[in-house]
């Protein structure tokens, strides 16, 4: 048997770890510049805006928010598609 931890889980339980506050930092510090790239790069290939990760435990986890590029752009359905009640200006 095994457990499967998502990447908001994996935060949780690093931020609820016996780790130094250090190590925490450091630890969650590298997961959201891992995820901010991983963001830009689906951002630049649809061409519109992210904007940096954060994690924040007990309020939605690690997140990053997109825009358009420009007034009036769609927003890619890839994107709709993980925040459907999201506002898109």
């Amino acid at each position: 048997m095994t457990k499967i931890l998502n990447v908001n889980d994996l935060c949780d339980a690093i931020a609820a770890s016996t780790l130094d506050d250090d190590t925490q930092r450091a630890l969650i510090d590298t997961l959201e510049t891992s995820v901010a790239h991983v963001a830009k790069v689906l951002a630049d290939h649809y061409g519109i805006i992210s904007e940096h990760a954060e994690y924040e435990g007990g309020f939605g986890g690690l997140c990053v928010n997109f825009r358009p590029a420009y007034e009036g752009q769609e927003c890619p359905d890839v994107i709709d598609e993980g925040d459907e009640g999201g506002d898109w200006p």
